[in-house]
């Protein structure tokens, strides 16, 4: 006989009363409900169940319409993972007569099953777990991460239940007390630390579990160790968190001896300041009146400049016209009105110098900290600062010379010498005496383009980079009381761009220093000079003039036009859009101060279009008294004259133009706005 035939089905027992009343009943019940009947084989085992009846709760559960579920086994719709792999649990229910339970996934979700006996069959419930599960899982896993984070924090932590029992205790807390975990685990706290006993870590824990409120106290757990502790009642249990504060505490001992220190300081830092603040306002008063001297020394500065410009026309023209003139009367008998009018013109052009000298002297004024500059050998410099500097140098280090081929320098031969002796004297306190074998002070010198570079260099002990950046400050010093003003630096690195040059230092610490003075080369307009007067018949030259004072511009028209092509523009605009048209020009005379386009402006369009023609440049000032004008002439390497000036230095500086093998080319132009 077929298992078919042999099975024993509820509703052949008479059960479809029973089914009937089950689908009335479950039919919109939420959670699944079914029926199964055993499969036996020929022998009377059970093989395998099928499905008789299902309410829509379950069919959806195991993914299948109601009716698609009857006569089906269990294979035929559930994987083993899930309901299909539960035959030996139905059966023992059979078998059994008793009920069982198991969990098990179908699809996304777990379900529940309850199955029940029935005659040879089963009635199974299902029952969705997933949500449960999922809650379960994620507070086993958020109970292992709290451990996690309570057994690597740094801090102590243990909680005790209402007897005083530890419930959990970390490493922290353990290391604490000097024992294990294992060893106070589930322990009495005043059994297992007995120490504690009569402590106010005692009084406090007992006072927050009696009023269930929260504390934080500091207590000594060492002759050595604070800590600060946080205690909090939460139901019946206590929690108490811990940390180390013994940092704070010594930094609070530290604190309290330094302010006992400085308080018993105080009164003598009152007496310092009274005494100094008497010195303040005696400073005060001197700057007050540097100030007025400041202010004196701009309206100096700027009406020299307004009187150089017509003064330069003036003696020019004088210049000229007495030139002329004794051209005209050369040979002639002396008397006579025209001999009246030549002695008229010289002694106009004795009145026009005295003028030129008062406005020098105001701009003199004025620039106090800027002497007048000459060609000067730095080594014959360097060797007067070194003679000054010997006494303090013989006993401490050898002196070396590594002086290179160099040109004069644009400087103040008194005034450079003191800024070598300076250096000198500080190199020499930065290395200590009685080892003068051991260290040197090594002088060099080198061209650097338009610049001369002096270097002092010393293997004392350096400075650290705070003090670096400090070596400059005046006032500043890291000598004893009384031995060092900390004006030396300050004054030389003003002396030095009073010079128009650069002091700059580098230093490593316990290796030495190395000072650097930066100086320009003696300029172009010297070297022209020098060569003297013009030949008798000077080769031809073209030459452009912008200045826009038209007087000053037919000046130079008048003295050199004679002998040259003189081209004259009356703006740096038009000067600009001159070149773009023809830059074949040997020398340009360029006045520094114009209203629409400065000098500085048009060197500045050169440099990046034609500087190639930046050769011909000659600057014309009327004495530079803007900020900008000052930085720009100490910045820039080339030739100047200050006005009013001798017709010879004109020439001559149109004789000394460069000489060029071919024509330069027109500026490239531009798009303008407009």
């Amino acid at each position: 006989m077929s298992a078919k035939d042999t099975r024993q089905t509820v509703p052949a027992l008479g059960a479809d009363t029973l089914l009937e009343a089950l689908e009335e009943a479950e039919r919109h019940d939420s959670e699944g409900c079914m029926v199964l009947s055993a499969v036996r084989d020929a022998s009377g085992a059970i093989v395998d169940f099928e499905w008789l009846w299902a309410n829509p709760a379950a069919s959806r559960a195991l993914g299948h319409g109601t009716d698609s579920l009857r006569g089906k086994r269990l294979g035929d719709v559930s994987p083993v993972a899930g309901l299909g792999g539960r035959l030996a649990i139905l059966k023992q229910v059979v078998e059994s007569g008793r009920p069982a339970a198991d969990s098990f996934p179908e699809g996304d979700a777990w379900l529940l099953g309850t199955a029940v006996p029935l005659r040879d069959g089963v009635l199974l419930r299902l029952r969705d777990v997933t949500s449960a599960l999922r809650m379960e899982e994620g507070l086993r896993d958020t109970l292992d991460w709290v451990r996690d984070v309570l057994e690597s924090t740094p801090e102590a932590f243990f909680t005790v239940d209402a007897e005083w029992r530890i419930t959990y205790v970390n490493r922290q807390a353990a290391e604490i007390t000097g024992r294990t975990q294992e060893q106070v685990f589930r322990k009495i706290l005043w059994q297992a630390c007995p120490e504690l006993v009569g402590t106010l870590f005692e009084r406090e824990l007992r006072r927050v579990a009696a009023e269930g409120s929260s504390t934080i106290f500091e207590v000594r757990t060492s002759p050595e160790r604070w800590h600060e502790v946080h205690a909090w009642c939460s139901g019946q249990n206590v929690s108490v968190f811990s940390r180390d504060i013994t940092g704070k505490k010594r930094a609070e001992a530290e604190r309290d001896a330094l302010l006992t220190r400085e308080h018993s300081g105080r009164l003598e830092a009152e007496a310092l300041v009274r005494e100094r603040t008497q010195e303040l306002v005696a400073a005060r008063e001197r700057l007050v009146q540097s100030e007025k001297l400041a202010m004196a020394g701009q309206l100096a500065e700027g009406v020299g400049h307004e009187i150089n410009n017509p003064l330069s026309y003036v003696s020019g023209n004088l210049q000229f016209a007495l030139e002329q003139m004794e051209t005209v009367l050369q040979g002639q008998v002396q008397g006579g009105p025209l001999a009246e009018a030549l002695d008229a013109l010289r002694e106009a052009r004795e009145g026009a110098e005295r003028i030129r000298v008062i406005v020098r002297d105001l701009q003199t004024f004025a620039r106090a900290d800027e002497p007048h500059l000459s060609p000067v050998d730095v080594h014959a410099a360097l060797e007067f600062g070194l003679a000054m500097a010997m006494p303090h140098l013989r006993y401490r280090a050898e002196v070396v010379r590594r002086y290179s081929q160099v040109p004069t320098v644009m400087a103040h031969e008194a005034r450079l010498g003191q800024v070598f002796l300076h250096l000198l004297v500080n190199a020499a306190h930065a290395i200590p005496e009685g080892d003068f074998t051991r260290h040197r002070v090594t002088l060099s010198t080198w061209l650097e383009g338009p610049w001369v570079v002096v270097e002092v260099a010393d293997t004392g002990h350096g400075m650290t980079p705070e003090v670096a950046e400090r070596v400059f400050e005046p006032f500043f010093t890291t000598r004893a009381v009384g031995e060092g003003s900390g004006l030396g630096l300050s004054t030389s690195l003003g002396m030095v761009r009073s010079m128009r040059g650069e002091l700059s230092v580098d230093t490593t610490p316990g290796a030495g220093s190395m000072f650097r003075v930066r100086l320009p080369v003696t300029a172009v307009v010297a070297d022209a000079v020098a060569q003297g007067a013009p030949r008798d018949v000077p080769e031809r030259k073209r030459v452009l003039v912008v200045d826009d004072e038209p007087q000053l511009a037919s000046l130079l028209r008048r003295l050199l036009g004679r002998h040259h092509e003189v081209v004259v523009t009356h703006s740096g605009r038009e000067a600009l859009a001159l070149l773009e048209r023809d830059a074949d020009f040997d020398r340009v005379f360029c006045d520094l101060m114009m209203a629409d386009l400065t000098g500085m402006d048009l060197h500045a369009e050169l440099t990046a279009r034609g500087p190639e023609l930046l050769s011909r440049f000659v600057f014309m000032t009327g004495g530079a008294f803007t900020e900008r004008a000052r930085a720009f002439l100490q910045s820039v390497p080339l030739p100047r004259i200050e006005k009013p000036f001798d017709p010879g230095t004109l020439r001559a500086l149109v004789e000394g133009a460069p000489p060029r093998d071919r024509a330069l080319e027109p500026l490239p132009r531009v798009a303008r706005r407009g």
